[in-house]
């Protein structure tokens, strides 16, 4: 096909044009995978993004390593762009303990430290405020990173929407919204969500930089979200980009996409951001014919490989004792362990002292002062030892220090988290 999107190449190497495509072609070859496995019952649901590919691999690309990004369930291009292993990805979407949350969550609602990708929350507003409080830690940190978040037209009717966007520009957060206007929230056309002619026009009333990106062009994503980010890094501020697109599967695959009109559909599948790309790199001799199949078949290759890989792993049997621990931390049980070997036989007293750094108690919270702090403390833990049942009734003993036994420098953060202790101490 003649591409009909306007692509820019300067300033960027054929290295990076290539890898652009494969890093395109990848997601879309593993939803097409997706889609037979769907009909198969091999996978329970799916939210496609094909069409949309452009925006997450190009925002992904323009990003280091290091830079959080939080996808929302179109963005597959996210997680293949950060390079994660497909047969763990693959083992997420069946439910295998091999995926990410130990076969919960499926489908998109995942993150991973590990990739700096955090998982999405069903609203999507949601999400923005948790953008903010780690751009906020990267501010804090001085540690000149970005972060990227990722809504849809819908979403940004949402209060948290508003409320995110006002405290990022308030605070001069350094934070990309990126809003992927597909036309559809749900299967309400934009044209019902707002009044305005651009989502963008809506950083205006926050005085908050925006910008409207193709997000169908790869290059202009790219190119632009390359160059904005690498000026927050340096002037951290918040900036709120709509990338104009469009859905060419249902809001989910039960769906279907009867309420899209037919001609709409058309011209939107005449600017598909893969196959406009594939031509534009044909043109320009930067691809063949041969070096599109050689591409193709190496990744079908891998998602092969993979899913094998994640179908035979075995199906998850639910355990009880799994399940308590990740919900409930056992390091208390553990100290209670060891105090009730090193103690027993012994009828002598077991003192508990509870302290605090040297912080002043919020007005209003819980807790008068940090003695009334470290007391609570000092009671709670004597009161997880007596509910064991591994220590004699009468031999424990609460107390408070408060401030006042520092161990460490309150001047720093460290220190202070040092001086939030608990000691235990047995008397012989």
């Amino acid at each position: 096909m003649a591409n009909i999107l306007k692509y820019n190449p300067k300033g960027v190497t054929e290295e990076t044009l290539i890898n652009l495509y494969l890093q395109m072609l990848k997601p879309r070859l593993i939803e097409e995978k997706m889609l037979v496995l769907l009909r198969q019952g091999k996978i329970s649901k799916w939210f496609s993004g094909i069409g949309q590919e452009a925006i997450s691999v190009g925002v992904t690309a323009a990003l280091k390593k290091e830079e959080y990004i939080l996808p929302m369930h179109r963005n597959l291009g996210v997680f293949t762009t950060r390079e994660i292993p497909l047969h763990r990805l693959f083992s997420q979407w069946q439910g295998k303990m091999n995926g990410f949350t130990k076969g919960r969550d499926r489908s998109f609602h995942f993150g991973t430290q590990e990739f700096n990708i955090i998982g999405m929350i069903s609203h999507l507003g949601p999400q923005l405020g948790v953008a903010d409080g780690i751009a906020l830690a990267n501010k804090l940190k001085k540690n000149n990173h970005v972060c990227a978040v990722f809504t849809g037209d819908g979403g940004t009717s949402e209060g948290d929407f508003h409320e995110a966007l006002n405290v990022a520009a308030v605070w001069s957060l350094p934070v990309i919204f990126c809003v992927e206007n597909n036309g559809y929230g749900l299967s309400t056309p934009t044209s019902e969500q707002y009044k305005c002619d651009h989502i963008a026009d809506k950083g205006i009333g926050y005085g908050m930089e925006s910008h409207v990106i193709n997000g169908n062009n790869i290059l202009e994503v790219y190119t632009e979200v390359s160059k904005i980010a690498s000026d927050i890094r340096k002037n951290p501020r918040p900036v709120l980009l709509e990338f104009k697109t469009f859905r060419m599967r249902g809001h989910e695959e039960a769906s279907g996409t009867k309420y899209v009109p037919e001609d709409l559909m058309d011209l939107w599948s005449k600017k598909d951001p893969l196959k406009n790309y594939e031509a534009f790199l044909l043109s320009k001799e930067i691809l063949n014919e041969d070096l599109v199949t050689k591409y193709t078949n190496e990744i079908k290759n891998e998602i092969n490989t993979n899913l094998k890989i994640a179908f035979e792993e075995d199906q998850i049997v639910p355990n009880l004792s799994t399940e308590l621990n990740d919900v409930y931390k056992n390091y208390p049980q553990e100290i209670i362990d060891q105090i009730a070997n090193v103690s027993d036989g012994s009828d002598n007293s077991i003192t508990v002292a509870g302290h605090t750094d040297d912080v002043p108690i919020a007005f209003g919270a819980l807790y008068r002062d940090n003695w009334d702090l470290a007391a609570a403390r000092a009671s709670s833990v004597v009161q997880a030892i007596e509910e064991s049942g591994q220590v004699g009734p009468g031999r424990l003993e609460a107390k408070s220090y408060g401030e006042t036994r520092p161990i460490a420098d309150n001047t720093t953060a460290a220190g202070r988290e040092e001086n939030r202790r608990i000691e235990i101490e047995l008397e012989y």
